[in-house]
């Protein structure tokens, strides 16, 4: 089987898609997703759209249905556009692009790692929206083109939507790409990522503050009467943008917060036993040093498990000198080293990557350090 790795983009989809998706193929080694939902999404879209279709244009007849399904899937051809320029555009300054999952409410790119400047910001947030108003205004003029008819609506309908999408996304509010626009000029001005974090995280909550009002101002300024839709559609729209916002924000905080966190100060005290050990004995020794953990080494003296507290906890003191620390220990898998000048985001890649209760903590030179606990980066951050 060939290798489907894209040399230019370093960061690769690992194992199988998620459940629910279809695998489309790939664009420059960038796995493209869809969601099964959108096939009986579009359908209903596609008969929502043919009743407008048929009340604008009466003319159309059976013909309306068609028009409708064509406009769904050159809409969704349209959001790939939109998300293809985002990954384009974050490749282009080597940044990993792992998938690209579409679907008519929650399409997404899915980008690893921060940008390392607000020229990188802007640029990969901004161009998706450029995308889809170039989209829009292509459509638009080609359906002047056509006399009333499936090709007409379908262009007309398109160039409409990707220009409502376009403008919309440039709405300077996170989680909106207009919302990393503005992170991007805030960045710039301040000098300070978090700060644009910040700024962007409060005007996205202050846009889902004004489309959740959105009805009731149109009301009083323009006299025009909301329908229980409209305001079923400013609940959900703001709640997206509060909820988008909201965890933006928590993600800023948390992130100030990382520099502070060193696995050189984190990591516990361990000694080195060999696996026919009694853990009672492991226990003593551990104590005589005061160190917080156990590492199981082998003939050769190379660390190959690790033994929790929770382990030795499980079992009853009587039991311990007659149970070996083999017997609790777990062995040490490959995502579960970690060096000990690792930092931050380090260890919070290593925690998401590799979920364990403990990590062997190497030193420079490759020799036991100690032992990290995920419970005690946990402590370290609520501390802060």
């Amino acid at each position: 089987m060939p290798d489907s790795r894209d040399p230019d983009n370093p960061a690769q989809p690992a194992g199988p898609p998620p459940p629910g998706t279809w695998v489309l193929g790939r664009v420059r080694g960038i796995r493209l997703t869809m969601r099964f939902t959108w096939l009986p999404v579009a359908m209903l879209l596609a008969l929502g759209f043919a009743t407008i279709i048929g009340q604008q244009f009466p003319s159309l007849g059976g013909w309306r249905y068609v028009a409708a399904f064509a406009f769904v899937v050159a809409f969704t051809f349209s959001i790939l556009v939109h998300e293809l320029a985002h990954a384009l555009m974050a490749l282009r300054f080597g940044i990993g692009v792992t998938e690209i999952n579409l679907g008519f409410f929650a399409a997404g790119t899915h980008i690893e790692g921060e940008r390392k400047s607000p020229l990188e910001e802007f640029a990969v947030s901004v161009v998706g929206p450029i995308a889809s108003l170039v989209v829009g205004g292509l459509a638009y003029f080609a359906s002047r083109a056509f006399d009333e008819g499936v090709g007409y609506v379908a262009l007309w309908e398109l160039g409409i939507a990707n220009l409502i999408v376009g403008v919309t996304n440039l709405l300077p509010g996170l989680p909106l790409d207009g919302g990393w626009v503005l992170r991007a000029i805030v960045w710039k001005l301040t000098g300070n990522m978090h700060t644009g974090t910040v700024a962007a995280a409060w005007a996205g909550r202050a846009l889902a503050i004004l489309v959740l009002a959105g009805p009731v101002i149109a009301e009083q300024l323009w006299g025009w009467q909301p329908s229980i839709i409209d305001f079923v559609i400013a609940l959900l729209i703001g709640f997206f943008l509060w909820s988008g916002s909201t965890a933006s924000l928590m993600q800023a905080r948390l992130r100030r917060k990382l520099p502070a966190l060193q696995v050189r100060t984190l990591a516990r005290r361990a000694i080195a036993v060999h696996s026919g050990t009694p853990i009672s004995e492991a226990v003593r020794m551990a104590a005589d040093v005061q160190a917080g953990a156990v590492v199981v080494i082998d003939g050769d003296g190379r660390p190959h498990a690790l033994v929790s507290e929770s382990a030795v906890s499980a079992v009853a003191p009587n039991q311990r000198p007659w149970t070996t620390v083999s017997e609790v220990s777990t062995r040490i898998g490959a995502g579960h080293i970690i060096g000990v000048n690792d930092t931050g985001e380090e260890i919070l890649a290593t925690l998401r990557e590799h979920p364990a209760s403990e990590y062997l903590v190497l030193d420079a030179a490759g020799g036991v350090y100690g032992v990290l606990a995920t419970a005690d980066v946990e402590r370290a951050f609520r501390a802060r």
